[in-house]
């Protein structure tokens, strides 16, 4: 069965991709990478990193998957296609959420659709069972679940090596290699306002392209939403609020970003 890890570029599954490589767990075949357009800086920075990494270190081959930009299709209020883009988590004035569409369609798909042509297949051929590595550790083991994709299983190598996220700490500096962040679009609603406050002090240029978001995401009348639409749980203008150092309320559970 193919191994394909799906690489964040993050803390956990950087890890994971380091300790496959060097055989300190089972070696993997592949890793993929599915670039959504919008990650942090330093994420790309550490790709570069991580690609460097492998080339010194004999790595598992990294596959980059560059299809889709959420950033551009949310401002352009369509996808590279002409249809329309999909939904980030966003929040309403009413108090809801938005059903989020984007971790399937610029993380979970571009993977599959890699893995497909890793088995050579042509379109609309069955794919053979594969096993696809997700970066989860012990102290997020909330977020591990059975695939729902079919002739995809999904493993936890972290979960059976009873590994925490500190514990992936040590393995960059065991080999000297810069820590990551936590992998994540600039403007994903997910951001606690601590990561808001950093992003506007410390990268005004992406907090910039969030606060572009979340002025393009305002009126969703188009698409079946009465109420105004925003990135942050206060229902304010992102340029306009003032953030205090708060801890993370939400979290991913699809597992393949934060990772």
């Amino acid at each position: 069965m193919l191994k394909v890890i799906s690489l964040g570029m993050g803390v956990q599954s950087t890890a994971m991709y380091m300790m496959s490589s060097k055989n300190i767990i089972e070696r993997a075949d592949h890793a993929v990478f599915s670039d959504p357009g919008a990650e942090l800086p330093r994420t790309y920075e550490i790709m570069e990193f991580l690609l460097d990494w492998a080339e010194l270190n004999g790595g598992i081959p990294i596959h980059v998957s560059k299809e889709k930009n959420l950033y551009t299709d949310i401002l352009n209020q369509k996808n590279s296609t002409g249809h329309r883009f999909a939904s980030i988590p966003a929040f309403t004035e009413n108090g809801g959420m938005i059903r989020r569409q984007c971790t399937h369609e610029y993380k979970i798909q571009p993977v599959i659709k890699q893995i497909r042509k890793l088995h050579g297949l042509k379109p609309h051929k069955h794919m053979p069972k594969t096993q696809v590595w997700l970066g989860i550790s012990l102290d997020e083991i909330e977020r591990v679940k059975e695939s729902v994709l079919p002739r995809i299983e999904y493993y936890y190598p972290l979960i059976e090596s009873r590994m925490s996220r500190s514990d992936c700490m040590k393995i960059f500096d065991r080999f000297n290699f810069p820590r990551p962040p936590k992998s994540s679009c600039v403007f994903c609603p997910y951001h606690s306002d601590k990561n808001w406050k950093d992003l506007k002090e410390n990268d005004p240029e992406s907090f910039e392209k969030a606060v572009e978001v979340d002025e393009a995401i305002r009126d969703m009348s188009k698409r079946g939403k009465k109420e105004p639409i925003y990135i942050h749980r206060s229902c304010k203008p992102l340029k306009d609020v003032e953030f205090v150092d708060q801890q993370e309320l939400f979290m991913c559970e699809e597992g393949f970003c934060g990772l």
